[in-house]
């Protein structure tokens, strides 16, 4: 009977209770984060994008100084250095050879890699930068050498390759895949040459196919690709159509580039999965967004509406002021006249200046409800 008890006891610890199944607390590392125990992480888990945010925070927050870890993961929306994505997003920031400095009470800073994407001399500087961060990851380096001049075979088959030829754990391989395919997109998109092909796009594998009507609208390839040049993005939002396709190229583009950051529209999306988690995504790294609200598009004022709750500053233009909210009229807005003299190079100036003035002071382009609270800067 003491022997029954005891088991029941043992197993009444072992027990999650119904309502604690499936939560975990805020920080706290998932479950499959442990697979392949013991072995340590020879690639990081962000991808040179995600990882950049590290050394952009470093630059813009501290001019280029080291930085305590507690500020810094601060700077890139984590509320603690001890969280564990923290670490990770640094870990990555490090293997990439952006900055140097560990652990939850570290001082980082900027290595000279990191220095040259953030704060390039030029544009080819910021190319050779990116090559270099890439490389510095021997098994990028390795499995890029190893397909040189190829493009990457579908997933089996490159899974496999990982794991019997390179070592990579089964339970990371699907991991690594991502990572690396992701970053070959990213340096591409530099026109920054790699030893890999990265996979087609679905634009390029889908061109001519039906498509339904969502993806199509998300996955329209522009005429002319253009090669990208700022880390800084700018999204677009904005109708679809001859006139506003014109208007996109030859205004907004040159216009936004001007300001100091990269344009994307929706149509320039060329990945697989949901189009509104594309967008959202896009919204989410862009530093300012531009919202044309000329006719009241509605997935244009759906994609404002997520800029908003993502609490981005938004600067708006219209062909008439009518067509601009009451509510938001007192925020940043460009409301121009095709029927002025010379009213393009009017309307480029605008954009130009009003991007610049809104990444300085974003509290000025988001409504009053969606402001972030300010935070007390601390001194290094």
């Amino acid at each position: 009977m003491a022997n029954e008890t005891s088991k029941t006891t043992e197993t009444a610890k072992n027990v999650v209770p119904p309502g604690k199944r499936g939560v975990r607390r805020v920080g706290q590392r998932p479950a499959g984060d442990t697979a392949a125990k013991g072995q340590p992480w020879t690639f990081p888990k962000h991808t040179l994008e995600e990882a950049i945010r590290v050394a952009k925070a470093i630059e813009e927050k501290n001019g280029g100084n080291p930085m305590r870890a507690e500020m810094l993961s601060r700077a890139v929306g984590f509320a603690q250095s001890k969280d564990w994505r923290f670490q990770d997003l640094l870990k990555a920031a490090r293997m990439y050879g952006l900055v140097s400095g560990s652990g939850v009470a570290a001082t980082v800073g900027l290595e000279k890699i990191g220095q040259d994407l953030v704060a390039p001399s030029s544009p080819q500087q910021r190319q050779t930068a990116l090559r270099q961060a890439f490389h510095n990851v021997e098994t990028f380096k390795k499995v890029d050498d190893f397909y040189r001049g190829k493009r990457i075979p579908e997933d089996e088959y490159f899974i496999n390759t990982l794991t019997r030829d390179f070592g990579i754990p089964r339970d990371r391989a699907d991991k690594f895949s991502e990572v690396f395919g992701a970053n070959l997109q990213f340096l591409h998109s530099f026109d920054v040459s790699t030893e890999t092909e990265p996979r087609p796009t679905v634009a390029e594998v889908e061109i001519g196919a039906a498509q339904p009507e969502g993806l199509a609208r998300a996955t329209r390839a522009s005429k002319e690709p253009r090669v990208r040049q700022f880390l800084d993005i700018c999204f677009v939002m904005m109708p679809f159509g001859p006139w506003y396709d014109r208007y996109y190229q030859d205004i907004y583009v040159p216009a936004i580039r001007d300001a100091g950051f990269e344009p994307v529209r929706a149509d320039e999306l060329f990945t697989t999965g949901s189009v509104v988690e594309q967008i959202w995504e896009q919204i989410e790294k862009s530093k300012v967004l531009l919202a044309e609200l000329t006719d009241k598009n509605a997935n244009v004022f759906y994609e404002l509406g997520l800029a908003h709750a993502a609490r981005k500053p938004v600067v708006f233009t219209a062909g008439r002021v009518e067509d601009v909210p009451f509510d938001l009229r007192h925020l940043r807005v460009i409301v121009y006249d095709i029927r002025e003299p010379q009213w393009a190079d009017k309307f480029k100036r605008l954009i130009t200046d009003y991007l610049r003035n809104a990444a300085k002071d974003p509290g000025r382009s988001i409504p009053h409800p969606f402001r972030p609270q300010a935070v007390i800067p601390e001194t290094s």
